[in-house]
């Protein structure tokens, strides 16, 4: 098996360091990993370590606060970010705390 690269182990961390109710866009983890054009490298290693690594992956968002992914997988993203106390608009959204709508 080949070894994880440095970009790879650093994505890796910032998403393992979500906490609970916390959510991020896809660019936001990129950016924090030292790579700000690193969004589809993080979705890359969401879909295809997110087992190995036990990743939070359902905190990973889009950067317009939506789910990106199809269903069922996002009706079952939606119900994890739910029991995390998230809120979503009607129309999918995530909706910030301290966020005036």
């Amino acid at each position: 098996m080949a070894e994880i690269t440095e970009n790879t182990k650093k994505i890796l961390e910032v998403i393992l360091n979500l906490k609970e109710g916390q959510v991020m866009s896809y660019r936001d983890v990129g950016a924090l990993a030292g790579l700000p054009n690193g969004a589809r490298q993080v979705s890359r290693i969401l879909h295809s370590m997110s087992k190995k690594y036990e990743l939070p992956w359902w905190r990973v968002v889009r950067s317009d606060r939506t789910i990106g992914l199809p269903e069922p997988a996002k009706s079952e993203q939606m119900e994890l970010l739910r029991k995390e106390g998230i809120s979503f608009t009607a129309q999918g959204k995530i909706i910030i705390e301290d966020e005036l709508l």
